[in-house]
């Protein structure tokens, strides 16, 4: 049979206005300190979930507004493709042509100079998205929205919750050293070096 108390009795035993003279100021600061990391990691969860909402709701209005008016055209080039240099040349990335290439919008001829997809000849057919009658990026993808809000949510909540264990273990770190450092000051005290025994 176990001769320790349960749980809630030692808890109690803890709690920082214990006025048993044993208990020392460190370890009242030490509980107090755990006692508000469990409640900063409590209340991370819904405050995480909001600021990911806030910037889900964020990420959904300026992608609707980047993506507004862009319109997918097919394009003709107009010359063959041609390699362009890679500036960076570490980076690894694949070759890269562009080519001139002309299409019709709203009754209107334009042209402009883009990447394609390889080494083509004149007159094959390039996708392209165009806004205000200038090649621009494809939409956002479905969901990107969501995955800003939720990779936000997720920051803030992986960090609070790191910040809480941090802030515990560092104080528990610093109170035990004292204590060390303490318990050995108090046992040099009271022992007596080798051979100065006295009967």
């Amino acid at each position: 049979m176990s001769m320790r108390p349960p749980l809630p009795t030692r808890l109690w035993r803890v709690r920082p206005w214990n006025t048993n003279s044993l208990m020392r100021v460190s370890d009242r600061v030490e509980v107090v300190l755990r006692a508000v990391a469990v409640v900063v990691v409590a209340a991370a969860v819904p405050v995480s979930g909001a600021i990911g909402t806030v910037s889900y709701t964020g990420a959904q209005a300026r992608i609707a507004a980047q993506d507004a008016g862009k319109t997918r055209v097919s394009a003709t080039e107009t010359a063959d493709a041609v390699q362009v240099p890679d500036t960076d040349r570490y980076a690894g990335h694949p070759e890269r042509y562009q080519a001139p290439v002309q299409w019709v919008i709203d009754g209107k001829t334009a042209t402009a100079t883009v990447d394609v997809p390889g080494p083509q000849a004149a007159g094959a057919k390039v996708g392209l998205w165009v806004k205000d009658g200038q090649p621009t990026l494809a939409p956002s993808r479905p969901g990107a929205a969501a995955a800003e809000g939720i990779g936000t949510g997720l920051a803030v909540l992986v960090e609070t919750w790191c910040a809480a264990a941090a802030l515990v273990w560092f104080t528990g770190t610093v109170f035990d050293a004292r204590r060390y450092a303490r318990w050995e000051r108090e046992w040099r005290g009271i022992n007596r070096p080798i051979g100065k025994d006295t009967l």
